[in-house]
């Protein structure tokens, strides 16, 4: 099973109390106000949580002298290794020193042993001397990829789908279904509102705890 858009724009507007023709053939069809209703509560269900689905790896190849390269789309896992708090961005199995202080630094090349972050790039400390492998864990903000393998952050076409494993496709369907619903119907005061808000609660909570044996803590965001 794979999440497409098709299919979860189709399910959504299958719901009891749903306004909506839930059997559409393409995106073309589909109601705008549908479709933001969902993009709103995926974006919300996305980002609510350190699912260990949205962990991915980024490589850098640095090149000498140059110290400036660009960030992930998303944020820096921070982890316990040999019992002390580091952030993931190593080169080999040697994990760089996030620097708070980086205005003081001397201007020197040599292996890396830091990094810090400014104006959405990842400055290298001190600048590389030579050609190294910078491998980075983060928490990515994409949803998934298109047919040609761009990441996206939205739901726009019949085909665009969510990158989740295959065993937790039903239980976060079933989350962002209801999320969905509650945007879908916007109003408190709508009678239909509690329902669907209940089974949100439910459905959210039953993906936390099957989702939830990895612990993350601070990242570095920017």
């Amino acid at each position: 099973m794979t999440l497409t858009f098709l299919d979860i724009y189709n399910e959504v507007a299958g719901q009891a109390w749903s306004m909506y023709d839930g059997d559409i053939d393409s995106a073309d069809e589909m109601e705008s106000a549908l479709k933001s209703s969902i993009n709103k509560a995926l974006c919300e269900l996305w980002c609510s949580y350190p699912f260990p689905f949205r962990i991915k790896t980024f490589t850098i190849t640095t090149s000498p002298s140059n110290k400036e390269y660009s960030t992930p789309n998303g944020n820096i896992i921070k982890k316990t290794v040999s019992g002390r708090q580091v952030y993931s961005v190593r080169i080999d199995k040697d994990y760089l020193e996030y620097l708070d202080d980086y205005e003081t630094l001397e201007d020197i090349e040599d292996k890396p042993t830091g990094f810090y972050i400014r104006n959405d790039s990842l400055i290298l400390y001190p600048a590389p001397n030579d050609i190294y492998t910078v491998t980075i864990e983060f928490l990515t903000l994409a949803i998934g990829e298109d047919d040609f393998g761009d990441s996206i952050y939205s739901l726009q076409k019949d085909e665009d789908s969510i990158d989740i494993p295959e065993k937790y496709e039903t239980i976060f369907k079933n989350a962002l279904i209801t999320k969905s619903m509650l945007y879908a119907i916007a109003s408190e005061q709508d009678e239909n509102y509690s329902g669907y808000k209940e089974q949100y609660d439910k459905a959210y909570k039953i993906l936390i705890n099957y989702t939830s044996g990895l612990t993350k803590e601070k990242r570095v965001y920017w």
